[in-house]
């Protein structure tokens, strides 16, 4: 950026003091503020530009941006997306990755920060018309932009390269092995054991004490079931195990995770599931593999490049595989980072622009 510009820009930061992380901001449950002032800021926001995309249900507007003073009066620039949803005659706010908030019509004083966040984003777009910096990845906060990194650059991988090389080789010769016939609920518990004795748990019990003591619970009516009776289980896997429970989850999940599942047998083969509990499963795969049961699991390939740190994560989203949130500073290598280039609003600059940008006034 040239001089002036960044004497201009810093004019307008300083005209609108703003300390954005305190906004409250959120995708689930955004705030709603019921202001007249705010409403108009944010119509005449939206007046500066074309949508960038436009239903009968709404307008969208991605992105403006906001300047942010960094230390050292560093420049840098926060996305803005804006919507109005039609319907409800509602404007909805984006903050890149920290979440939305809503402005109706209304007699309420208007909140000072998001007053000045719209404000400032305001004079920006209007610097932009008149002067149109070109903003790359390279002048985004980025606090408040979208990336993709290696998990290894997060957090110190669990296992090694060779370690996963090698349980992929044993797997791969394991699923030769098939189970002949059909299998009782005994039958299905005594592998569900196994599970519990990799992980090292108590295994004190009968067999439906442990599923009752580990697993999920909601069984569909499974524990009712005979242990020796294959036609039984068979039955009530056809009629009854899809009864909207978790009966193979046998190793619960949190609040918002899932356990480690096992389904029974198809094509001969039992079928695991990691849930959210990788390095629990990589134990089970190991003790599977030592005893020869067999099985098979369609997602143990990408949990081996999170255990080794292969996998690819987002970085200031929600990752869904593994479920966790990677922010900016959790990455230890930024460098590493491949960050997503953020689009600009298409500004109704044959309305706005002035024929001599040298008296811009913000």
């Amino acid at each position: 950026m040239l001089d002036e510009d960044v004497k201009e820009i810093l004019g307008i930061i300083n005209s609108y003091p703003l300390v954005m992380y305190k906004i409250d901001a959120n995708y689930i449950n955004p705030p709603t503020y019921e202001s007249d002032e705010l409403y108009n800021l944010a119509k005449e926001l939206e007046d500066l530009a074309y949508p960038t995309r436009e239903s009968d249900y709404a307008k969208v507007y991605y992105n403006f941006f906001c300047p942010v003073k960094l230390k050292n009066s560093i420049i840098r620039f926060v996305p803005i997306g804006l919507a109005y949803l039609k319907k409800y005659d509602i404007y909805e706010i984006f903050i890149n990755t920290r979440g939305k908030i809503q402005i109706r019509r209304g007699n309420k004083e208007a909140d000072k920060l998001v007053k000045n966040l719209l404000l400032r984003t305001i004079s920006f777009s209007k610097f932009q018309i008149n002067r149109g910096l070109i903003i790359t990845a390279d002048y985004i906060d980025k606090h408040y932009l979208e990336g993709k990194v290696k998990l290894k650059y997060v957090k110190d991988p669990i296992i090694t390269i060779e370690e996963a090389k090698e349980i992929l080789r044993k797997y791969k010769d394991n699923l030769s092995r098939k189970i002949e016939g059909d299998i009782s609920l005994g039958d299905y518990l005594r592998i569900v054991k196994v599970i519990y004795e990799a992980l090292g748990l108590d295994v004190n019990g009968e067999l439906k004490e442990l599923y009752r003591r580990y697993a999920d619970g909601r069984d569909c009516g499974m524990m009712e079931l005979p242990l020796d009776d294959a036609i039984a289980f068979k039955k009530w896997l056809s009629d009854e195990s899809y009864c909207g429970g978790h009966p193979f989850e046998v190793v619960r999940g949190g609040l918002f995770t899932y356990g480690i599942h096992l389904y029974p047998p198809e094509d001969g083969r039992y079928v695991l599931s990691p849930g959210d509990y990788y390095e629990e499963f990589y134990k089970v795969v190991k003790e599977f593999l030592r005893r020869k049961i067999p099985f098979k699991s369609p997602e143990l390939v990408n949990v081996l490049k999170v255990l080794t740190g292969l996998a690819e994560v987002k970085v200031n989203e929600i990752n869904d595989f593994p479920k966790a949130i990677v922010l900016y500073e959790d990455v230890r290598d930024k460098r590493k980072i491949k960050w997503e280039e953020i689009e600009e609003v298409e500004y109704r600059r044959e309305k706005f622009k002035k024929l001599n940008s040298n008296s811009y006034q913000y």
